[in-house]
């Protein structure tokens, strides 16, 4: 875990499994063999939290952290190229396998801190990627997944006519896999439903795409998290972050309308604070535009039902702002499917 939270190679082992995962974090469980790489690991955890919120120290990893970490673990090593051999696929099927029942036997955050401290732990979970090395020379080529490409091989550039390209290949990008893609990104979408700060600070992902999940709405539902939310979704470029959430939640509100209010509350802050700092860019692409429609359409809701609790000259200039943003389509649409939601 001390290169996913300070980076660095990262090399999985054995696979763990389900038992012993679980077992971890436990007392006596987990030795301390270098404490000044922990107090190292700690510090980075605190930068990381500080980033949304101001606190001086985080605690240790909880057992349900140390669980996750061994779940990823074992995700990453289904995922090791030795295994896609024919009578070596079956222990990669198998030891993903583990991996989901570990995440699916670890509980959702029981409170905001405890998703700020899983945040701190697994917030590089989809920063992770493996360099494959291809090497060609004037005889021949060959390539070299996650490990480096031996001394021999790279000698003698200029004579042999040697060229190396390294690329870094993210896990749900990886090949060949001796396990069924689905379920590799499905195994990494559950473990970012136990880690819900994390699922939404990486909402503009390509894979998995973001879903609005029951833990991630549990999240938002408090105020302390939907701030935290919000601050992680700041330091995200806009654009892509307003199509992942405005496709979540038109999903949402297709679907499972009577859980949307938490989203809804969400998209709200996000477009009136937009429309505070920037007024002029409450557009954009359709599902974009939608979730700045959704948050415009709210916005003024709350304003309309909240005279008095704001300067009346800053909620009057409020609403003028969300009200010419509200005659496109995409806010037009996204109204009423809010008043439909009511």
């Amino acid at each position: 875990m001390a290169p996913l939270v300070l980076g660095g190679a990262l090399r999985a082992g054995h696979a763990i499994g389900t038992k012993a995962a679980l077992a971890l974090g436990a007392e006596g469980t987990v030795d301390v063999l270098d404490a000044t790489l922990l107090d190292r690991v700690q510090t980075a955890r605190v930068r990381r939290a500080r980033r949304l919120t101001p606190v001086d120290t985080v605690d240790l990893p909880s057992r349900a952290e140390w669980a996750l970490a061994a779940a990823l673990h074992d995700v990453l090593q289904s995922a090791n190229p030795a295994l896609d051999a024919a009578l070596r696929r079956g222990a990669a099927v198998r030891i993903l396998e583990l991996a989901h029942q570990t995440i699916e036997q670890v509980p959702p955050p029981a409170h905001t801190g405890e998703a700020l401290s899983r945040h701190t732990w697994l917030a590089r979970v989809l920063d992770l990627a493996r360099e494959d090395t291809s090497v060609s020379w004037w005889t021949g080529s060959r390539t070299f997944r996650g490990v480096p490409p031996p001394g021999r091989l790279t000698a003698w550039p200029q004579l042999r006519r040697v060229n190396v390209v390294t690329t870094p290949r993210p896990l749900l990008e990886l090949e060949p896999l001796a396990v069924d893609r689905e379920k590799l990104a499905a195994a990494v979408s559950l473990l970012l439903a136990r880690t819900p700060l994390t699922d939404l600070a990486t909402c503009a992902r390509t894979a998995p795409a973001f879903a609005w999940g029951e833990s991630a709405l549990a999240l938002v539902a408090t105020r302390a998290g939907r701030t935290l939310a919000l601050r992680a979704l700041a330091q995200a470029p806009a654009s892509p972050v307003d199509v992942a959430l405005g496709r979540a939640t038109r999903e949402l509100l297709t679907h499972r309308r009577a859980q949307a209010a938490p989203a809804i509350a969400l998209l709200a802050e996000r477009t009136l604070a937009l429309a505070q700092t920037a007024p002029g860019s409450l557009g954009g692409r359709p599902d974009g535009a939608f979730a700045r429609g959704l948050g415009a359409a709210a916005a003024l809701r709350m304003l309309r039902e909240s005279e008095g609790e704001w300067p009346e000259a800053e909620r009057r200039h409020l609403v003028t702002v969300l009200e010419s943003a509200g005659r496109t389509e995409a806010v037009r649409e996204a109204a009423a499917m809010l008043e439909g939601a009511s």
